[in-house]
């Protein structure tokens, strides 16, 4: 059976809640990951606080469409960061039904990560929210080990690994590594593709942000990472593409992509 999938905004992020949600809907994803901070200082986001009317007006479309909210992003973990200054992000994300929120690590002192992580994995679980933290080969947290150390010593419970597999494979991983890292510490799944080379030189932030493949049309083992991922973790398409295609005939080719990707995937099961 084929996997249900979700969208996250990466690629879309100029484009405002309402007609995120409308053109993920209309392109047949089963939920939406929102841009609720900034993924680095300066970018894009739309902020929300519970209560506001962006948060009404979000709840009525999800229900008219019926998508979800898988989780709000995303939050940059580092030594500056005030933790107890998520709580309105956080309670917004809960008042929409989300039930992850995404981070990133912004500092290479492992032990200082796992104290931030720590403390906001409780601050979500008051608001029912499990926290999923992402490493980036360009950012401070670049490896699957690393992460997986950092989510293990901040005292796990709602924390997990999101895993995007174009990180996996750029950072020096690969599917073996899945191995080493506890199972239940896995989370989230975001899929996309890639030649095999990585980019020269200092290429791989702009390549992960501006030039993804769609699924099944790089040379990324994907089919291999997908078998070996535990069932049943949420799969969200993450392919900020090149290009001049409007939103939603990117939104319709991507979730086309994940359809046959996944969809082969689920006939040799």
């Amino acid at each position: 059976m084929m996997p249900r999938f979700g969208l996250a905004p990466l690629g879309f992020l100029d484009v405002p809640p309402l007609q995120f949600i409308a053109l993920a809907a209309t392109a047949g994803f089963a939920s939406v990951n929102l841009p609720t901070a900034p993924a680095v200082p300066g970018g894009a986001a739309f902020p929300m606080r519970a209560g506001e009317d962006l948060v009404r007006a979000c709840r009525r479309r999800l229900a008219e469409t019926g998508i979800s909210l898988r989780a709000i992003e995303q939050v940059g973990l580092g030594r500056a960061t005030d933790v107890t200054s998520l709580r309105p992000m956080l309670e917004a994300g809960a008042e929409l039904g989300a039930s992850r929120s995404l981070c990133s690590g912004d500092d290479a002192d492992l032990s200082l990560l796992a104290d931030r992580f720590a403390e906001l994995r409780q601050l979500a679980g008051q608001c029912g929210i499990a926290v999923d933290l992402e490493f980036m080969p360009f950012r401070a947290l670049k490896t699957l080990a690393a992460a997986a150390a950092v989510v293990a010593a901040s005292g796990a419970e709602n924390g997990f690994i999101c895993l995007d597999a174009l990180h996996l494979f750029r950072s020096g991983g690969s599917v073996a590594n899945l191995g080493a890292v506890d199972p239940a510490r896995l989370g989230p799944l975001q899929l996309c593709d890639a030649p095999r080379a990585a980019p020269a030189g200092d290429g791989l932030a702009a390549e992960a942000r501006e030039r993804r493949l769609l699924p099944g049309r790089g040379e990324l083992a994907l089919a291999e990472l997908v078998a070996a991922y535990p069932d049943g973790r949420p799969i969200d398409a993450e392919v900020p593409m090149p290009g001049t295609l409007e939103a939603g005939a990117r939104a319709r080719l991507i979730a086309e992509a994940m359809r046959t990707f996944l969809g082969a995937r689920a006939r040799t099961d």
